[in-house]
């Protein structure tokens, strides 16, 4: 392929799926480096464009998700320099907006797998198939992993749903040891 080929190719393939990768990245990272994880995807992508087989979203989002773990390790590195971190999850970024508060408190109790099987599908829209392709593993694995994590949700919410109950049957105050 010529260069002017290859730059109208690279440039179809960026507007065609610079929102998806955005807003994949957004979820992972927030905002202070959501920037620069689609920007770092992107020239990943025009150095090996010619990697690029099929639908290239999956492909995209596999490079993405590397290219958040690579941030979210280098973010964790320069905060333990100035100060130790205190327990939080780093990979789920506070700053992505589910309306549903509860919902959105569910998927914070999950681990950054389950929450990744879950979001591949139901927010960036992917096939099991493709979704597995991201996270780098086989149809079949996947398909268990998204399983798991729709049961953990589930009970998740279930144990919110009984919170929620436990409160309310007590006037406003739990009676529960429950967190």
């Amino acid at each position: 392929m010529r260069m002017g080929e290859e730059r109208t190719a690279f440039e179809r393939l960026f507007r065609g799926h610079q929102l998806a990768v955005y807003r994949y990245a957004l979820r992972r990272v927030g905002e202070r480096a959501v920037d620069d994880v689609v920007a770092e995807t992107f020239l990943v992508a025009w150095r090996r464009q010619g990697e690029i087989v099929g639908d290239p979203l999956p492909w995209l989002l596999g490079v993405a998700r590397r290219v958040c773990a690579n941030e979210l390790r280098a973010s964790v590195r320069q905060a333990s320099l100035g100060r130790r971190l205190a327990a939080e999850s780093l990979p789920f970024s506070e700053d992505v907006v589910i309306a549903d508060g509860r919902l959105r408190r569910a998927l914070g109790r999950l681990g950054e797998r389950d929450r990744e099987a879950l979001l591949l599908v139901a927010w960036d829209g992917l096939s099991n198939r493709d979704a597995a392709k991201v996270l780098g593993c086989t149809t079949a694995v996947f398909a268990v992993r998204l399983h798991r994590a729709r049961v953990r949700l589930a009970q998740a919410l279930d144990e919110a749903d009984a919170r929620a109950a436990a409160i309310n049957e007590s006037g406003g105050m739990a009676t529960s040891d429950a967190h």
